[in-house]
């Protein structure tokens, strides 16, 4: 009886197999499909989803998924990091066959209770309180796969492709004044507060009073008159501080001149930032009526004694007229000893094209000055500073004069002379007479001229105008093209003995043969065998290599022919053409736990393959 009614299902099978429809798919089918899943429906799409007598399989739901295939690739996000055994069964969380409206989601203790740290991104301070729905939007997608996916389903439900930077799904209140980088001032706990910001180590330390002045008072309130206010992510407020640009280079960006500009812009000549009622000259001392003079006191002449120009000095009266102060350097001894060129009648440069009177330093040389010299400042050597090109070199206090010193020495001034290198002896052409070759002379071409420049620019050292394809002995094609930068060129240590090892990137020389880089399969059964003979106008020269059959679109279509003499002369004839690979070469153990296709050597005598019939009774005979 139980054997008639299995013949019986068997008949119905067979009789439906030929009638297949959905009404009889959803006969043989667990349940309907998801909607998304509703194109699948029907039992000639099951193959689609399932292998024949293994079931479903997570390399078949990322043919379709392929907005998750890179990260599980790369090892990112929950689903590459997953365990291998969870990462390849996809219907252990995504079950379907439960009706049209399930969401194909089971949450191991629901959806509210998920760890976020399996994700690569724990939900730490203010985030670990905020709704799944609340960062989880598609305007803060910002994968271009699941973007893509959402456009072709766009009531699709997905938790995929949200950016972990802060600009994403934060609004920047700051207005792009501070950069992307939120998390160098503020942190998850709460964004009115910027622990990580310290006013002391930007450019302008507050000291003194400063330090008790209010935020708004030097940084303005603006009105943003251009964000959207309904436009996600969603703003705070429409007024924001002006952080940048703040004008702070004097005291006059902030604070009124008192005196109308009569005593020059070096407030710090004579005030401090205690008390602007504390000024730096002797008590009772007053300076006004030098005003009356052909000299008034400006900047920082303000605040040098009276002593410093008038004497008197040892030996000499003090004297208050007929002083001469036409030029600085009637009073100023050369301080870049001599390295500026004078203009006659001048004995020195003229100090007022760089310097002021208000102070020494800092320097007024502008780009647009050192434009007019041999070497314009462009791209990235705009932001250099001056020290890295013109460094300290303590011989120059060798061009310091004699009498100058005794003169310095007997008013009891101090010896303010630049130790700095005005003009450096090295050409303004040559990248490396100021940088280092971090390539360790890879480059070098025997000569002393630069090749730095025939792949950067001053624009940014990454930024390269490198063609691998046309500057390079080896054009990427096929699958070399996508490959990293760093897969072929790797970091190694150069230098020995009492030089310390230096790290660097090899470009060159490398080797050109495909098993310097790919592992040799084959054991080197192809390394040192000869080319075949037989074909003398064939490119092929010298041992085999890898390229003679592979090519770099892919591995495994070769263009290897058992019939043509370039690749073999052993033709396949007759039956033979009809024999599979594998019957003539096995796959042997050359070592432990390592196989390989035997492709040499092979016996090429029939008794190696073949049974003899004729129990060798035809062995030794010639016809």
């Amino acid at each position: 009886m139980r054997h008639a009614r299995h013949l019986t299902a068997l008949v119905v099978v067979v009789a439906l197999g030929g009638l297949v429809t959905p009404a009889t798919a959803q006969f043989f089918s667990p349940g309907p499909l998801a909607r998304p899943h509703a194109a699948l429906e029907g039992l000639e799409k099951c193959n689609k989803c399932h292998e024949e007598q293994k079931g479903l399989a997570a390399r078949i739901c990322l043919d379709c998924h392929t907005e998750l295939a890179p990260r599980v690739a790369k090892g990112t996000g929950f689903h590459g990091r997953l365990a291998a055994e969870k990462r390849n069964a996809c219907q252990a969380c995504h079950p379907d066959h439960r009706g049209k409206d399930f969401e194909m989601v089971e949450w191991e203790g629901g959806r509210d209770k998920f760890d976020h740290r399996q994700t690569g991104w724990p939900l730490k301070g203010g985030h670990a309180k905020v709704a799944c729905g609340d960062c989880h939007q598609r305007p803060f997608i910002a994968d271009a796969a699941v973007r893509k996916l959402l456009d072709k389903y766009p009531k699709q439900v997905t938790y995929l492709g949200a950016s972990a930077r802060c600009a994403q799904c934060h609004f920047d209140e700051h207005r792009g004044q501070l950069g992307a980088e939120c998390q160098k001032c503020h942190d998850e706990n709460t964004w009115k507060k910027a622990p990580a910001f310290n006013h002391q180590a930007s450019a302008f330390p507050l000291k003194g009073k400063h330090s008790d002045v209010a935020c708004a008072k030097c940084h303005p309130t603006l009105t943003d008159e251009h964000a959207a206010p309904t436009a996600p992510p969603k703003w705070r407020a429409a007024s924001f501080l002006a952080m940048k640009p703040i004008e702070f280079k004097t005291c006059e960006s902030c604070h009124q001149d008192p005196h109308k500009g009569s005593l020059g812009p070096a407030c710090a000549s004579c005030h401090v930032e205690t008390d602007w009622k504390v000024i730096k000259t002797a008590p009772g001392r007053d300076t006004t009526f030098h005003d009356k003079t052909r000299f008034p006191l400006r900047g920082g002449h303000v605040g040098v004694t009276c002593r410093s120009c008038h004497g008197p000095f040892p030996g000499q009266p003090a004297r208050f007229k007929g002083l001469a102060f036409g030029a600085c350097s009637d009073c100023h001894a050369d301080a870049h000893l001599g390295q500026l060129a004078a203009t006659p009648p001048a004995k020195v440069a003229a100090c007022d094209r760089c310097h002021s009177v208000a102070s020494f330093v800092p320097v007024r040389y502008e780009l647009e000055d050192h434009a007019k010299t041999k070497f314009p400042l462009e791209g990235g050597h705009q932001v250099a500073a001056c020290r890295d090109c013109h460094p300290l070199d303590s011989r120059l206090a060798a061009r310091e004069p004699p009498a100058v010193l005794r003169k310095l020495a007997v008013e009891k001034r101090p010896q303010r002379f630049s130790f700095a290198v005005l003009h450096p002896s090295k050409s303004p052409s040559a990248c490396l007479g100021c940088h280092e070759d971090v390539h360790r002379g890879q480059f070098a071409d025997g000569t002393t001229r630069d090749t730095c420049s025939q792949c950067h620019s001053t624009t940014s050292f990454s930024d390269l105008s490198f063609n691998h394809d046309q500057d390079s002995r080896f054009p990427l094609t096929g699958k070399h093209a996508k490959a990293a930068c760093a897969a072929c060129h790797k970091p190694e240590k150069v230098g020995r003995g009492p030089v310390t090892p230096a790290t660097i990137v090899r470009y060159k020389p490398l080797e050109l043969t495909c098993r310097s880089c790919h592992t040799d399969y084959h054991q080197g059964q192809f390394s040192s065998q000869p080319r075949p003979p037989e074909d003398k106008a064939s490119r092929l020269k010298g041992p085999s290599d890898c390229s003679d059959c592979h090519g770099t679109a892919t591995f495994r279509e070769t263009t290897f022919e058992h019939n043509n003499p370039r690749f073999t002369s052993y033709p396949l004839e007759g039956r033979h053409a009809q024999v599979a690979c594998a019957r003539c070469h096995p796959t042997v153990i050359v070592a432990d736990g390592v196989k390989t296709v035997r492709y040499r050597a092979l016996s090429r005598d029939c008794e190696s393959c073949h049974v003899d019939f004729h129990h060798g009774e035809f062995r030794g005979f010639e016809p």
